[in-house]
Formats: structure tokens, C-alpha cells, sequence
């Protein structure tokens, strides 16, 4: 597992993002914010936790996973992948904390991630990285839309 973490300003504010994440929520919606996201199924809900399954399209090659989401808003949030074809490795979660701030909401991201389809002799973190990359690019622009 490689340990990610991240500070970053999110041009909105805490109620417009936690009205996004709550977005994610929606086996339909998410599929327009995060298009490699083929397929979600919400499996069970209880009080702040959500279980969904997603279909991932990693490459052209579709995978399965089970994620399990604990909401508890406006504060805090969890992701953690349960069982995994890829891309993510079972037992990867990234913590989230959303701050009122100048200019919108500060995010403190902290995780241990693996991507468990990457070959040996690519690094993860770069990886990992570019990845957050782009679904912050995803959700900014399913903010403005």
C-alpha cells in the first residue's frame, strides 16, 4: 500500500461538495460525473454507510468492486474498497475531511491505496496521483454543470 495524501481547495462551498458527494450516491448520476464508472449498484444502506458495487472500465477491460462509503456530513468522509477485481487493491480507503474556507472548501485527503492492475515496475504513487487528478477534474466539472 503506498500512502497518499493530499490538501487541496475546492472552488465551491461545503454544501454545493457534500451536494456532489451525495451524488456519487446515485447508481445512475455517478455515471455522468466519473465516466469510467460503468455500473453502480447501491447494496445496502445503513445510517451513515453505504455499500455499493461498481463496474470500472480500466482500459478497456471492465472490473468489479465493492466499495463501502460512510458519509458524515458536512465533516468527513471514508471510501473503502472491500472485494476487488481492480483497479483499486481490497483494503485500499482514502479519509477525507471538508473545511469552510476562502475561496470554497479546503479537502484533507489521507489514504493507503495500492492499484492492483499496475505492473511491478510502474511506480503506484505517480499513478495514484494522476488518478486523483483526474477525478478531481470529473467532479470540479460536475460542479459547473
Amino acid at each position: 500500500m503506498v500512502v497518499y495524501e493530499d490538501e487541496s481547495l475546492f472552488p465551491a462551498p461545503r454544501d454545493a461538495v457534500w451536494k456532489l458527494l451525495e451524488a456519487h450516491l446515485d447508481d445512475q448520476t455517478i455515471l455522468g460525473i466519473h465516466p469510467q464508472i460503468v455500473a453502480q449498484r447501491t447494496v445496502s444502506r445503513e445510517g451513515p454507510t453505504i455499500v455499493v458495487d461498481r463496474t470500472i472500465d480500466v482500459r478497456g477491460k471492465r472490473l468489479n468492486s465493492r466499495w463501502k462509503l460512510t458519509y458524515k456530513a458536512p465533516d468527513t468522509a471514508r471510501w473503502e474498497i472491500q472485494t476487488s477485481e481492480g483497479p483499486w487493491a481490497p483494503g485500499s480507503y482514502l479519509e477525507t475531511t471538508y473545511l469552510e474556507a476562502p475561496g470554497g472548501t479546503l479537502i484533507r485527503a489521507r489514504g493507503e491505496l495500492k492499484v492492483s492492475v499496475l505492473p511491478f515496475f510502474i511506480p503506484q504513487k505517480g499513478v495514484i496521483r494522476g488518478a486523483f487528478e483526474t477525478i478531481h477534474r470529473e467532479d470540479l466539472a460536475a460542479t459547473r454543470k
